[in-house]
């Protein structure tokens, strides 16, 4: 393992004249034997029966239980207060018997508690986002099957190893170097330390050989890219317009704001999936809004909120034996659609933006249905806009704008937001409060 990283880190700073040739080199090598492994797990997967699947799936299940009761002091005491004892799963059906866990029940509990006895892994740290931390281990293959399952969501929607990608995910870097390229993905990463119009200004001036077939990253970046390039001539995005074959779309929700401007500036073959740190869950979007879980992944499971208002999405890694989640509730809310075996549908609902705003009754607004999965006239003047919740009925929208001249009111009144008992008030920021790893968090505090 020390190797490959070594290998990597080697890797990710050769010069693109030296390193795109390792671009043929296959993920195996790459990656780790991991992936290869991983690769035709999925490709047996998609040629199994149902029969197959779920038999399979419930194998799978029971091993990960089993590991977590025998060898993880956390689960075994979890368990043991909730009087449940593996024994009682025989069957599919038998799975909902399962306690349910959550984020917070793990934060309070030393991490060694948390681990499989004996386990050694890479530490993994998540919640930057949310503001819930919460750290754990992986094993050393996880990540190469995590690559593995993605490319192959990719490669549905025409990618291929050789492709050039732009990457842009808050990475920072030297002022000096607008781009940087990373041999092991075949990738020109942007340096976040830079505005996006020099960034924009480096991606054209590449050479006419190198033709960049993707672009990769947060929604929110990938949409101010798009919004750089519309200020640039016309000859020259058309261009690089011509050559892209898609935008791919990861780590935050793929909010309607941004997914339209990609779609209208840069490309309508989007390809976006479901995910998150604790690798519990991978899914791909099969439809506008709609993702499958893939079953090679994890277990996903939409159970139903004490309301009967949609559901949370619960999910169980069927790979991570060194710190395992079984029946993790993501936080997420979702409404559960028809899948195949053993692989749920689902639309997310206010959780993946985790968010909703109170009126002055103290009633719940998701910010999906109000502001980030509608279309407002608003948006074709602004490229970023963020919500901060005041309380007592008073919501601030923080705008940051195309352009320097703006007319505040005329903003606002581009918000259709009529009908909610909210007063709405606006500011206008420079640039969008960012995560220390430069994702947008649609609601701020």
């Amino acid at each position: 393992m020390r190797i490959r990283l070594l290998l990597k880190g080697v890797a990710e700073k050769l010069p693109a004249a030296v390193g795109r040739p390792l671009s043929w080199v296959p993920f195996s090598l790459r990656l780790g034997a991991g992936y290869p492994v991983t690769a035709r797990s999925i490709r047996n997967e998609e040629r199994s029966t149902s029969v197959e699947i779920e038999s399979r799936q419930l194998s799978r299940l029971l091993r990960v239980l089993n590991e977590a009761y025998e060898r993880v002091e956390f689960y075994r005491g979890f368990y043991r207060s909730k009087g449940f004892h593996p024994e009682q799963v025989r069957t599919l059906a038998d799975w909902q018997r399962v306690p349910i866990v959550t984020k917070a029940d793990m934060q309070g509990v030393p991490l060694g508690s948390r681990t499989a006895r004996g386990a050694r892994g890479q530490k993994i740290n998540t919640g930057g986002t949310s503001g819930e931390p919460l750290e754990f281990l992986v094993d050393h293959d996880a990540f190469a099957r995590e690559w593995a399952h993605m490319h192959h969501l990719w490669k549905a929607r025409g990618y291929r190893p050789w492709h050039v990608k732009l990457t842009l995910r808050g990475k920072h870097f030297d002022r000096t170097e607008k781009l940087r390229y990373n041999a092991v993905h075949n990738e020109y990463v942007a340096n976040a330390n830079c505005p996006m119009s020099e960034v924009a200004d480096a991606v054209l001036a590449l050479p006419q050989r190198v033709m960049v077939r993707w672009v990769h990253g947060y929604p929110s970046l990938v949409a101010e890219f798009a919004h750089a390039l519309e200020s640039r001539p016309a000859g020259e995005v058309a261009g690089f317009r011509a050559r892209l074959f898609g935008a791919l779309l990861g780590s935050e929700f793929p909010a309607e704001f941004y997914r339209s401007a990609i779609e209208r500036i840069l490309t309508c073959n989007v390809v976006s999936w479901y995910g998150h740190s604790e690798m519990s869950i991978l899914a791909g979007e099969t439809a506008t809004g709609i993702y499958e879980a893939m079953s090679t992944y994890g277990y996903a499971e939409a159970v139903e909120l004490a309301d009967g208002v949609g559901a949370r999405l619960v999910g169980t890694s069927l790979h991570n034996l060194v710190h395992p989640f079984v029946r993790y509730d993501t936080g997420d809310v979702v409404e559960a659609l028809t899948g195949r075996p053993c692989s749920l549908a689902f639309r997310v609902g206010e959780g993946r933006i985790g968010e909703f705003v109170c009126d002055r009754h103290g009633n719940k607004h998701a910010l999906t249905a109000v502001i980030f999965g509608r279309h407002h006239p608003a948006f074709e003047r602004i490229k970023h806009v963020q919500v901060r919740d005041e309380g007592g009925g008073c919501v601030s929208l923080l705008v940051t704008p195309r352009s320097g001249d703006v007319d505040v009111e005329s903003i606002l009144a581009g918000f259709h937001l009529e009908g909610l008992d909210i007063e709405w008030r606006m500011q206008i920021v420079e640039a969008p409060v960012r995560t220390s790893h430069g994702k947008i968090r649609l609601k701020v505090s």
